[in-house]
């Protein structure tokens, strides 16, 4: 089975792994923890000015939303914002802000993973999420990884049995 989309966490590693073993598969990060990530570092470097002054505010939800711009503007879109609003009205906090943004996002992650224009069928991982939570109900300690590989097959069988009853027009 080769995998073609990972849908995962701002993780570097597990992006960085998969593409050794997988060489043609899409990552994809999370747009809910890019904009949680982005909602931590707002609290703590720029609260104030963000919620207490509008325009600032509509930069900060800008931002928010550069997962659904176009990645060919998101460059001019951060610099028009940098250079023109933040310098000519001094929102040092806010540009603290900015700063992070453009390291982390720009620089440390590549703007395809988390970037979906063009792409929207999944935007979170959601899923992924959902099923190690059911996963970390079935043990009450961390299990071997025999005894993960085992409950994994038979939730696969569970599944494609499931699937197979549905077809059937069997509920």
């Amino acid at each position: 089975v080769t995998p073609k989309i990972l849908h995962c966490d701002f993780e570097k590693s597990i992006s960085n792994a998969s593409i050794k073993i997988f060489h043609n598969i899409t990552i994809k990060y999370c747009v809910w923890h890019y904009k949680r990530s982005l909602e931590v570092q707002k609290n703590k470097l720029c609260y104030n000015e963000v919620e207490n002054n509008h325009k600032i505010y509509l930069l900060y939800k800008a931002i928010t939303n550069f997962p659904f711009i176009n990645p060919e503007y998101i460059f001019d879109i951060y610099n028009h914002i940098i250079k023109i609003i933040c310098q000519i009205y001094n929102y040092f906090n806010f540009l603290n802000f900015l700063e992070y943004f453009n390291k982390t996002y720009l620089y440390k992650y590549d703007i395809q993973y988390w970037n979906y224009y063009n792409d929207i069928n999944h935007i979170t991982n959601n899923a992924s999420e959902s099923f190690n939570n059911y996963l970390k109900k079935l043990f009450y300690k961390k299990p071997s990884l025999y005894e993960l590989i085992y409950h994994l097959k038979r939730e696969e069988s569970l599944s494609y049995n499931n699937y197979k009853r549905k077809i059937e027009g069997v509920w």
